[in-house]
C-alpha cells in the first residue's frame, strides 16, 4: 500500500473514530433482534449489546461458528435463509409474545460478480433484492405480529453511500445499489406508516468502508463501528425518524 493510500486511510479512519474520552453509552435490558450476526457489524453490535446486559436474538443465514463462540444465557440464535421471503415467518414461534424493542436489519448481501449491464445475474438479482430490501418489511411485520404489543420503538437499517444516488458517479453495480437503494425507499416508507400507527422510529445509516466479509478491503474496524452505532441508538431515534445518516448523525442524500 503507498504512502497516499495509508494517508488517506489514517483521515478516513479519524473521520469516524471513536475518542478515548467518550463512554459507551448505556443501553441496559433490552431485546434486540439483530439479523446477519455471525460476521461482521452483526457480530460486533451482537457482542457489545450483550456486554451492556441487554438479550439478543441474533439470527444467520448458512454459517455460526462465531455465534457458538458466545457463551452468554441472553444470546438466541435462530437460522434464516432471507433470499426465501417465507422462511421469516419461521421466526414466529421463537418471538411470540417477546418483547422486542429494537431491530437492527443488517443482514446484506453484494450480489455476485455479474452486475454490469449486459451481464447480469438475475436470479443473484431476485434474491439480492429478498435480503437487502423486502426481509426489512416482511421482518417489520412478523415482529409487530408476534411480538408484545407496544414494544417496539426503534428499526436501524444498515445502508450504504451505494445505495445513494445522488452520489452514484460511477454506474456498473446494478445488483447492490439498487437493492440497497429499494431498502433506503422501504425505510423512508416504514419511517412514517409506523410512526403514524405504532410510534416506532426507523432509520438507515451508512457504516461507512467497514473490513467485513463483505468487504474484506475495508477500512474501519466493526467493533469502533458498532460503539458508534450504540451511541447513535442511545440518543433519541425519533430526531433521525426518516432519515439517512452516516456514523457522526450527518445526514446523506437518498
Amino acid at each position: 500500500m503507498g504512502l497516499r493510500r495509508l494517508i488517506k486511510n489514517y483521515i478516513y479512519r479519524k473521520k469516524f473514530d471513536v475518542h478515548k474520552s467518550i463512554e459507551l453509552k448505556k443501553i441496559k435490558n433490552k431485546n434486540i433482534l439483530i439479523t446477519g450476526a455471525n460476521s461482521g457489524i452483526g457480530l460486533a453490535l451482537t457482542k457489545k449489546f450483550l456486554d451492556l446486559d441487554n438479550s439478543v436474538i441474533a439470527t444467520y443465514n448458512e454459517t455460526n461458528d462465531n455465534l457458538l463462540k458466545i457463551k452468554n444465557d441472553n444470546l438466541k440464535i435462530y437460522q434464516c435463509d432471507q433470499s426465501i421471503i417465507e422462511n421469516i415467518n419461521k421466526l414466529k414461534e421463537y418471538i411470540l409474545n417477546t418483547p422486542i424493542n429494537i431491530i437492527i436489519n443488517n443482514a446484506g448481501t453484494w450480489g455476485g460478480k455479474n452486475q454490469s449491464f449486459n451481464n447480469i445475474d438475475y436470479e443473484n438479482f431476485s434474491k439480492a433484492i429478498n435480503i437487502n430490501a423486502v426481509s426489512i418489511l416482511k421482518l417489520s411485520e412478523v415482529v409487530l405480529e408476534c411480538s408484545k404489543t407496544n414494544s417496539l420503538n426503534t428499526i436501524l437499517n444498515i445502508s450504504t453511500l451505494y445505495s445513494s444516488t445522488e452520489h452514484n458517479s460511477t454506474g456498473k453495480n446494478y445488483v447492490y445499489k439498487g437493492t440497497k437503494s429499494l431498502m433506503n425507499s422501504f425505510s423512508k416508507n416504514l419511517s412514517i406508516d409506523l410512526k403514524d400507527e405504532y410510534k416506532i422510529n426507523v432509520f438507515s445509516i451508512c457504516p461507512g468502508s467497514v473490513k467485513t466479509k463483505l468487504n474484506p478491503n475495508g477500512i474501519l474496524d466493526p467493533d469502533k463501528v458498532a460503539i458508534n452505532i450504540i451511541n447513535i441508538l442511545s440518543s433519541s431515534s425519533e430526531e433521525l425518524n426518516g432519515k439517512f445518516v452516516d456514523l457522526n448523525k450527518k445526514e446523506l442524500t437518498w
